[in-house]
C-alpha cells in the first residue's frame, strides 16, 4: 500500500470515528513533503470542501512559535532562559520577580490564571479590559512555589509576550511574523480571532461540552483571543504553511541546531522526573525516542519523529484528538494523544 493511500485510509477512519467535518494532513520526511491529503468540508452549512488553502485555527500550537521567538532572542544575546523575568519586566508582584523565563516557558512558574478574570469573554478575558485583568491576576495568590509544580496556565505565555515586546522592540506578533512566517514563506498564517474575516477559513465546530463530555450534536465554536493571549493561542494556519515552517526549522533557517535541541529537550521536573515541555514545545517519550509534538484545541497536531518523519494534522473539530495517523513508508506510527497523556495536552 502506498504512503498516500495508507494515510488517506487512516484519516478517513479518524473522521468517521470522531465525526470530524474536515481536515488537512501533510507528511514530511527530512523536510520534504511525501504525502498530502485534504478531506471533508471546511463549512458544514454551505458544504465547502477543504482544500490545501483552507485556513484552520491551531490554538495552543502558537506556543511553539513563541518558543522559537524566545530561542531567537537567546541566540542574539538578548535573553537568558535562566534569568528572572524581573530582569526584563518592571513593576511585577514581588512573588513573580524570581520566576525564570524557562519556568514560564515550561508552565512551572506557579502563576495564577489570567483567563479566570473578566466574565464577559468566552476565554475569560475581555480585550478592552486587559489592564484590569492584569491588576486582578497580580493580586491573586501563587498556585505553588516557582519550579515546584506544573499547571497549564496561560499567564505564563501572556507574560512571555511582554518580554518579547520589550527585547525585540516591536509587538511580538510582528517579531514572530518577520522572523518565522516571512522566512518560512507562510502566506496563509496569521494571528486572529474566530470572529475576524479570514480568507479560506475552515469554520471550527465542537461536539463536546465545557467538561469534555459528548453532546451528541455538532455546534459552531467561536473564541475570542485578545492580543495579550496570542503568544499562547489565536493562531491560524494551513498544513502546507506548517510544513514550510517545520522545514525551515530543521534546515537551520530559524534556529541553530543547538538552539533547536534546547527547544526540543524536555525540562525535568523539580524532583528529577521527566518533564513534558521544552521551550514552548510539548515533547513526548516514545519507543522511537523523543517526539516534539505541539498541538492545539484537541484538533491540531504536529509530531516530529527522530527518524526525520513529521506528521501535521489539522481538523476543524474541537476534541477530535488526531491519533494513529502518522505513516512512514506505509507503516503506521502512533501519534501522541494517548489516554495517559491527555491531562497534559493543550486544549
Amino acid at each position: 500500500m502506498s504512503t498516500t493511500h495508507a494515510l488517506r485510509e487512516q484519516l478517513a477512519r479518524l473522521m468517521e470515528e470522531r465525526h470530524v467535518p474536515g481536515l488537512q494532513a501533510v507528511v514530511l520526511h527530512h523536510g520534504e513533503i511525501v504525502a498530502s491529503e485534504t478531506l471533508g468540508v471546511a463549512n458544514l452549512e454551505h458544504d465547502v470542501a477543504v482544500t490545501r488553502e483552507s485556513v484552520f485555527s491551531i490554538n495552543s500550537m502558537a506556543k511553539a512559535f513563541t518558543g522559537i521567538a524566545l530561542m531567537q532572542l537567546v541566540e542574539s544575546g538578548d535573553l537568558d532562559l535562566d534569568a528572572p523575568v524581573s530582569r526584563y519586566l518592571d513593576a511585577l508582584p514581588e512573588a513573580w520577580q524570581p520566576i525564570t523565563i524557562r519556568q514560564l516557558a515550561t508552565l512551572t512558574s506557579g502563576l495564577p490564571e489570567i483567563m479566570a478574570y473578566g466574565a464577559d469573554s468566552s476565554v475569560g478575558l475581555v480585550a478592552a479590559d486587559e489592564e484590569a485583568a492584569w491588576a486582578v491576576v497580580h493580586a491573586a495568590p501563587m498556585e505553588f512555589e516557582p519550579g515546584r509544580g506544573y499547571n497549564y496556565v496561560q499567564t505564563n505565555y501572556a507574560l512571555l509576550g511582554k518580554v518579547i515586546d520589550r527585547l525585540s522592540g516591536k509587538p511580538f506578533v510582528d517579531f514572530i511574523a518577520e522572523r518565522q512566517f516571512d522566512i518560512a514563506g507562510m502566506t496563509h498564517t496569521r494571528y486572529a480571532n474566530d470572529h475576524d474575516l479570514i480568507p479560506h477559513r475552515a469554520d471550527t465546530y465542537m461536539s463536546i461540552d465545557a467538561s469534555g463530555e459528548p453532546t451528541g450534536r455538532i455546534d459552531r465554536s467561536r473564541l475570542d483571543w485578545p492580543h495579550v493571549l496570542r503568544t499562547a493561542a489565536g493562531l491560524h494556519s494551513t498544513a502546507d504553511d506548517l510544513a514550510a515552517w517545520m522545514s525551515a526549522l530543521e534546515s537551520g533557517a530559524l534556529l541553530s541546531p543547538a538552539s533547536r535541541d534546547t527547544l526540543w529537550t524536555p525540562v525535568p521536573t523539580y524532583d528529577g522526573s521527566p518533564g513534558l515541555w521544552g521551550i514552548g514545545w510539548l515533547v513526548f517519550e516514545r519507543p522511537q525516542g523523543l517526539v516534539p509534538a505541539p498541538g492545539g484545541g484537541g484538533k491540531a497536531q504536529i509530531a516530529r519523529y527522530p527518524d526525520g518523519l513529521t506528521l501535521i494534522v489539522l481538523t476543524n473539530l474541537l476534541g477530535a484528538f488526531p491519533e494513529h495517523v502518522a505513516v512512514a513508508h506505509g507503516k503506521p506510527i502512533d501519534l501522541v494523544y494517548m489516554d495517559d497523556l491527555l491531562p497534559y495536552c493543550p486544549r
